[in-house]
């Protein structure tokens, strides 16, 4: 079943961030399948004070998102994107299925 990988940041170096994190990370995404459905630095706020940046990922299921999260060779670069970063937060929920009545 899909499942979202949903970030939330404000991001502090955008020049690092944008040089640094954001090319390689396009690699990670097509290894585990993953493509980027939204994503703004300064998402409108609409209710409560959350972090600028967000960021929302799909994969072709949840072990996909755990594949990628956890991937050695995504882990350097999810340092970069912590260090650039504040308010950061990551969480992944599944694709929303009515259920039967």
């Amino acid at each position: 079943m899909t499942a979202y990988y949903i970030l939330t940041h404000t991001i502090t170096d955008p020049d690092r961030y944008q040089k640094e994190y954001l090319p390689a990370t396009w690699h990670m995404l097509d290894k585990h399948q993953g493509e980027l459905v939204a994503a703004s630095f300064k998402a409108e706020v609409l209710q409560g004070e959350p972090p600028e940046g967000i960021v929302i990922l799909r994969f072709p299921t949840e072990d996909a998102v755990r594949a990628f999260a956890g991937d050695p060779e995504y882990q350097p670069l999810k340092q970069i994107r912590l260090q650039t970063t504040t308010d950061s937060s990551a969480v992944m929920v599944p694709e929303f299925k009515m259920p039967n009545s």
